[in-house]
């Protein structure tokens, strides 16, 4: 998919992983793309380049993320990120359609029906064992004009 490394946000020694990754004559990165939020400006300023941005587009450790003194004197800037207009998500169907990009989908469960397979699938997120997308194919009903 392109990417040379990564960590999982959930390990507790998430950044030290990350700084081992990391080539020993550029111990640093410039720019942190963030959906999980908590303590990332505290433990991203380690390895964050001066100057470097943080992107939050999600929480899904915190409904808050602190911005302390270490980031404001190494000039990090923290950028929220949201879902977009209308206009920018219609851009988005026609670039992924002319790109013919292809989302990695972990699970497919057929209708909305199936009780058991859509829980299945709050609950592979919940423990997070999918890699990709969850998906709940909605079957179109027979007399509907759509």
């Amino acid at each position: 998919m392109g990417a040379k490394g990564g960590v999982n946000y959930k390990n507790n020694d998430w950044d030290k992983e990350l700084v081992a990754l990391l080539p020993k004559d550029r111990r640093y990165i410039d720019a942190i793309i963030d959906g999980a939020g908590g303590d990332i400006v505290k433990r991203g300023v380690r390895f964050l380049k001066q100057g470097g941005v943080i992107v939050s587009y999600g929480m899904t450790l915190a409904p808050k993320v602190d911005y302390l003194m270490s980031a404001v004197l190494r000039n990090i800037d923290i950028r929220g990120s949201t879902m977009g207009s209308r206009k920018e998500f219609k851009d988005m169907v026609e670039f992924v359609n002319e790109k013919k990009i292809v989302p990695v989908v972990s699970k497919v469960v057929n209708g909305l029906d199936d009780l058991e397979g859509v829980e299945g699938l709050f609950q592979e997120m919940k423990e997070g064992k999918q890699f990709g997308k969850l998906v709940i194919r909605v079957k179109k009903d027979s007399a509907s004009k759509l």
